[in-house]
């Protein structure tokens, strides 16, 4: 018996790779072979001054941006970006749960 298939991360073409199809997955094992400061540099996330604020965001926080609950020891604060995939964009605090449930998604 076979493997089911399933879509790729990238592409969403179906395959029996795994979470890859064939193309995808030769893309990625060439980017891992090359050292880790050029991978980081590659991506752009998380660069500059990111750490640094999401600390801060997550020290001071006295409430959740999406929920307006008070942080929980069971749900941590984290830094959330307020425009989804803009790594430069404004950072608010969120329970992780909320992060979480709100993914890509707009809030405007």
């Amino acid at each position: 018996m076979g493997r089911f298939q399933q879509p790729c991360l990238d592409c969403g073409k179906l395959s029996r790779n795994g979470s890859r199809c064939e193309v995808h997955q030769r893309q990625k094992d060439a980017d891992w072979d090359r050292p880790k400061a050029a991978r980081k540099k590659a991506t752009g996330q998380y660069s500059g001054d990111y750490r640094k604020r999401a600390r801060i965001v997550r020290e001071t926080a006295q409430y959740c941006w999406l929920c307006g609950g008070e942080p929980r020891a069971d749900d941590p604060m984290q830094a959330d970006h307020v425009i989804p995939g803009d790594p430069g964009s404004p950072l608010a605090p969120a329970h992780r749960s909320c992060n979480a449930a709100r993914g890509n998604k707009s809030v405007f």
